[in-house]
């Protein structure tokens, strides 16, 4: 079954269930493990305690220092590792159900010009703008920031003094509509200070890979409605 027919709405949406199940197992698997290994930590801190007599003073010591390392993992390596890349997941599946979707619409609506090859979002957006379909345009609202962030992440590691002025002014921008994305320093939350964490990294909050998500899923939705491509198997039964 290819994406480039009338089945482009079924095959997509289906995607799109499947990417925001792996994000929420995979952030829900985060929190657990970082339960686990901090019981562990207590215990190990107990055992080292009994094995070498320490006060208790000595003992807190031990387990503070085994937490330090703790938190290094999971709140600033672990953690941004996993949501930079959910960001730069849900760009690349962006990029290529635009071209699978122009495909779709080329064949269904029989266009005299097939879409390009190898085309940017933009090339896309403008590709679907001359079919004329009639839809709400601020589905396509969300992809400026995320280009931003995405850009800032793959090109600088995340680290936003890496980049143009221009853009570094697009980030703080970003930062201040309070959509789940921060830049690490004096402003960032307390509860968002991930430890030697850079003080210009950008910090991603889970609820921003949630709303991307759904930003993606109600794009492709709104599109492919406009478009005449059905999102849903239809069982006919004859009588």
């Amino acid at each position: 079954m290819k994406y480039d027919d009338s089945w482009f709405g079924i095959l997509s949406k289906s995607a799109f269930s499947g990417l925001r199940e792996y994000y929420q197992k995979n952030e829900s698997l985060l929190k657990s493990e970082k339960g686990n290994d901090l019981t562990k930590i207590r215990k190990k801190a107990k055992a080292i305690g009994k094995k070498h007599k320490l006060s208790k003073d000595e003992e807190y010591g031990e387990f503070s220092l085994l937490e330090d390392q703790h938190e290094i993992t999971y709140d600033m390596f672990f953690a941004n590792f996993f949501r930079y890349s959910v960001v730069v997941l849900v760009y690349l599946i962006l990029e290529d159900h635009l071209n699978k979707f122009c495909l779709a619409l080329y064949k269904e609506k029989k266009l005299s010009k097939p879409p390009p090859k190898r085309g940017s979002i933009y090339k896309y957006e403008r590709y679907i703008q001359r079919v004329h379909l009639s839809y709400d345009q601020s589905v396509w609202d969300f992809i400026s920031d995320l280009r931003y962030i995405r850009n800032c992440i793959v090109h600088a590691s995340g680290n936003v003094s890496r980049r143009e002025p221009e853009e570094r002014s697009e980030l703080d921008t970003i930062v201040k509509k309070d959509i789940g994305i921060h830049i690490g320093g004096e402003l960032a939350p307390y509860r968002l200070k991930p430890l030697y964490l850079d003080d210009d990294s950008i910090i991603v909050e889970p609820r921003y890979c949630e709303t991307i998500i759904n930003s993606l899923t109600t794009l492709f939705e709104t599109l492919c409605k406009a478009a005449g491509l059905q999102l849903e198997f239809k069982v006919e039964i004859s009588e």
